[in-house]
């Protein structure tokens, strides 16, 4: 009996492309050593080619069918763990409570709450290699233009995110609407910009300067009840135009521009 694909856990299977599959291994810099936590494994395409090369596997799959697809193919693996749950409820702690690096072909419908998920526990993940739509993976990844947002600055904010491949869509089933992508982020263990500005405080002014995408970052400075003189005066201070829109702003430029902030708070 095939297993049949569910629509409410976007499920569109990565087939058992060898070229594909190579190429993910080779970017992930998959070696013996590595503890792999794959999400989402599906029937396992992906699975198989980690099992053959690291000490060990634990996947995490939220669909109870393919449970026994998984353990009847791997379930005698040594290396092969298998967590039945919903990866934005597993407790990393009780679950995981080892570092891993994350290889996987995500849910995409997901994507956001599973990358927050992951960072929020980095004390176990310093490296996450997925694939997602090619449109997320744009932003993400996007070091200057319209493609940056909020999102493009929650991952900078904690770790260095690269456009690693495009996967055409016809490489899954069913067949999906758009091209996929497969990218890596690899999270700061030296908490750089968390010891410069809080993330409570950074997020606050990235949020606001991106309130309003058609407005530039002085108007939308100005929904945190700072005057535009106050603002223009620290802009120039960086060397930044009081025209520029947020999504001209590197994490740099926020960091400093943020920093000027507090400090004249703190000087008031």
């Amino acid at each position: 009996m095939s297993f049949k694909h569910k629509k409410k856990f976007g499920q569109n299977f990565l087939t058992n492309q060898d070229e594909v599959l190579n190429k993910i291994i080779e970017v992930s810099n998959v070696n013996k050593s590595d503890s792999i936590l794959e999400i989402g494994p599906g029937e396992g395409a992906l699975t198989g080619y980690l099992l053959d090369i690291v000490n060990d596997v634990t996947c995490v799959e939220i669909d109870s069918d393919l449970e026994k697809i998984l353990l009847r193919k791997y379930g005698d693996r040594e290396n092969f763990k298998l967590i039945m749950q919903d990866i934005l409820k597993i407790d990393f702690d009780k679950e995981i409570n080892k570092k891993v690096k994350v290889v996987a072909n995500i849910p995409y419908y997901i994507t956001s709450p599973i990358i927050n998920k992951l960072i929020e526990n980095k004390k176990y993940v310093d490296e996450i290699y997925i694939m997602v739509q090619k449109e997320v993976a744009e932003r993400i990844c996007s070091k200057s233009g319209k493609e940056r947002s909020v999102l493009t600055l929650s991952v900078e904010y904690f770790g260095e995110a690269e456009y690693l491949f495009t996967i055409p869509k016809e490489y899954f089933t069913p067949i999906p609407k758009v091209d996929s992508a497969f990218m890596s982020i690899k999270l700061y263990n030296d908490n750089r910009y968390l010891n410069k500005v809080d993330e409570k405080t950074f997020f606050k002014f990235v949020k606001a300067t991106f309130s309003n995408k058609r407005k530039n970052i002085v108007n939308n400075l100005k929904t945190l009840g700072y005057s535009r003189e106050i603002i223009e005066k620290n802009l120039e201070k960086l060397s930044l135009s009081k025209n520029l829109r947020a999504e001209n702003l590197s994490i740099d430029n926020f960091i400093d521009l943020i920093t000027l902030f507090k400090n004249g708070e703190a000087n008031v």
